[in-house]
């Protein structure tokens, strides 16, 4: 019996150096991500020390016990039922990870395996770009695209060392679900589509940014079939696809059926409804008839579609949604408003991220819409759709490297198969356009080079940074231990049955470091309790009181990042190209509806060479304002003497600690006898 072997595969030069380069740029993106290293590791921002505090959960008492979780030491004096309120794929990506680190012997604590996590995720994410621009495109448009995610600014903040939050893990299930629809539309239809649908449905437990890739898909789809582009394999992707992430979202205890079957997935289930229509249609023997009962049931389908979401049949669009269908419903959202990640993203920071992209985008989409493959439609609408979502949400910025990587590398290839005219030319004409094909491929690799080198050098000076709670929150590179010591000093000093308020700013800090309970964190789930936290702090010292009470506050905290204009008096200006709570009290006055000019106001300042107009706390009811008390007590005689501001010392908030720079104040609460 005859055995045939296969034949060896090949390994091209040109395989070798795309490998080496992608390796290259892998190994680039963790480098950039690991900058943060020489401050010591530590977890980044807020909002990963609370998915620390769920991986740690998980870890001393099982998976399943999350599901059964109320922690009462959060929005304190209420609790919280962690379940319906967090997202659970991130401290179980977590608490996976730490576990299967020490099965094979690595000496790590939970703490540094999160911290390093999303360093490892960069890269592999730099990995999964790559792959998906050359399923989009080809090879070089995959290095392309994979070299600016790597440098790109927002990509580096959400997966350097210690950010470990959503985009981290979610990111990941994203681009696994992009790379495995487009296969799936060509051969393996229905292994390619399943992946597709459980890598939608991880991002699901890990970010709520993903409606974004699930009406994507759903709305290609949708575009695939009205340009007569509909194939069964489309219907089959779709189905699948659509229907795993959808019972995925009914499953996550914190989204449920409820969403699963919502407004935010009618487009979704428009589109198989859509393809289902196709399949039944495509047994029409008539090409003619075929053509207009499917045209017609799909229009029919779609208005239909329409007329029951605005009817809110399915419930009404609200939320975070809400804004990204509609951002002129921003204003009716103030604590949205308030949140940075929340803001959207003006023009200057797509070109400050993005430079020579977002010019060459645009010629992407020209060649795109030329050419009107299938894979060109996605690339379009992946790029509009994203730049939409940061337009209105600049945490979705993220999502915008790729996409505009992609169009540019699109734009590049062929603006090159344009020129090198190479093809089919004999004699001296075939050796002079090899030459210019030589030249053109110089000159573009002269403009990626221009392109991307100030990108590399900016976002290197960014990244390079320690983390938010080493810095006191300022972003600087440099080590300002404020905060680290004011939430030593509360795990030891303050009794564990206190409860702390403050701004939902620091609340996961004080609540996972300091282990202590907290009347609001940066979750801000609770708007009503915002809005009375904001009203305690913006009112004077006896209706502060009352609120505080309720709320079964022991201690206080507040924060500013003081400049310090004169040592003798003592006087400490609010930064404001630093956000602390004197800046911050405008959010509060936005949220609880109060005028700002009833607080700051402008007040004439020397710099000795000229006056500047400074906001400070010199409204009608500043003086009298706790927040402004509590903050300016250090300061109140120098402000009185220099500034004429009368800022009065609060009668029972007793300060108790102040940190070296007086970033941090915490004050002890004497309630008055009634």
């Amino acid at each position: 019996m005859r055995i045939s072997l296969p034949s060896r595969t090949s390994i091209t030069k040109t395989d070798i150096l795309v490998y080496a380069t992608l390796v290259s740029i892998i190994a680039l993106s963790v480098a950039i991500r690991l900058l943060p290293i020489q401050w010591g590791v530590y977890l980044d921002e807020f909002d990963p020390y609370i998915q620390y505090k769920g991986a740690k959960y998980v870890v001393e008492n099982g998976f399943t016990a999350w599901f059964s979780w109320f922690d009462p030491t959060r929005w304190a004096p209420w609790g919280t039922d962690v379940p319906s309120q967090a997202q659970m794929g991130v401290p179980f990506t977590g608490a996976a990870f730490y576990l299967l680190l020490k099965s094979l012997g690595f000496n790590i604590t939970l703490y540094e395996a999160l911290a390093f996590f999303p360093v490892i995720s960069g890269g592999i994410l730099t990995f999964l770009v790559f792959l998906l621009g050359k399923e989009l495109v080809s090879r070089g448009v995959g290095l392309f695209a994979s070299l600016i995610f790597a440098i790109d600014p927002t990509s580096i903040q959400r997966t350097s060392l210690g950010f470990f939050d959503t985009e981290a893990t979610g990111l990941l299930g994203m681009l696994i679900a992009l790379i495995f629809f487009m296969k799936a539309l060509k051969k393996r239809t229905i292994p390619y589509s399943i992946i597709s649908g459980l890598a939608l449905a991880y991002m699901t437990l890990c970010w709520g940014a993903y409606l974004y890739p699930l009406n994507l898909l759903a709305l290609y789809s949708i575009i695939l079939v009205l340009t007569g582009r509909w194939s069964k394999q489309l219907s089959i992707a779709v189905t699948v696809v659509s229907s795993i992430t959808m019972l995925g979202m009914a499953f996550a205890p914190n989204i449920g059926v409820d969403e699963a079957i919502s407004p935010y997935t009618v487009v979704p289930m428009t589109a198989f409804i859509v393809c289902v229509v196709m399949s039944a249609t495509s047994f029409i023997q008539d090409k003619d008839l075929r053509r207009k009962t499917s045209i017609g049931a799909v229009l029919g389908i779609l208005v239909i579609a329409g007329a029951i979401t605005l009817s809110g049949v399915l419930g009404p669009i609200a939320g975070k949604f809400l804004l990204f269908v509609n951002p002129f419903s921003r204003a009716g959202s103030p604590i949205v408003g308030t949140v940075g990640e929340q803001f959207p993203a003006t023009w200057s920071t797509f070109f400050t991220n993005y430079h020579l992209l977002i010019i060459l985008a645009p010629v992407g989409v020209y060649f795109a819409l030329s050419r009107m493959k299938y894979k060109d439609i996605f690339i379009v609408l992946f790029a509009l759709m994203a730049l939409w979502g940061a337009g209105n949400y600049v945490r979705l910025l993220i999502v915008v490297a790729p996409a505009l990587a992609i169009l540019s590398g699109l734009a590049l290839t062929n603006l090159f198969n344009n020129i090198s005219l190479t093809k089919k030319i004999e004699g001296d004409k075939k050796t002079h356009a090899r030459q210019l094909g030589r030249l053109y491929g110089i000159i573009v690799i002269a403009i990626i080079v221009a392109g991307t080198t100030p990108l590399i050098y900016t976002n290197l000076r960014a990244a390079n940074r320690p983390a938010m709670i080493v810095s006191s929150s300022t972003g600087y590179a440099a080590e300002i231990d404020d905060w680290l010591d004011a939430l030593e000093w509360m795990r030891i000093n303050i009794p564990p049955e206190s409860i702390v308020g403050c701004w939902w700013d620091y609340g996961y800090w004080i609540n996972v470091v300091a282990n202590k309970s907290v009347i609001a964190d940066n979750s801000t789930t609770n708007g009503t309790q915002i809005k009375l936290i904001a009203e305690a702090f913006l009112n004077n010292e006896t209706y502060a009181l009352e609120i505080f009470r309720k709320m079964r506050v022991d201690y206080v905290v507040v924060y500013e990042p003081w400049i310090f204009a004169s040592t003798d008096p003592l006087i400490g200006l609010p930064p404001w190209s630093v956000i602390g709570d004197f800046e911050k009290s405008t959010a509060m006055m936005a949220i609880a509806g109060y005028n700002t000019s009833d607080y700051i106001r402008g007040v004439s300042l020397s710099t000795g060479t000229s006056t500047i107009n400074y906001p400070l706390p010199a409204g009608p009811k500043a003086s009298d304002t706790l927040l402004y008390q509590l903050l300016f007590y250090p300061f109140r005689d120098g402000y009185s003497s220099v500034l004429k501001l009368n800022i009065t010392a609060p009668q029972h908030f007793e300060l108790v600690y102040t940190s070296n720079n007086l970033w941090v104040l915490i004050y002890k609460i004497n309630y008055p006898t009634t």
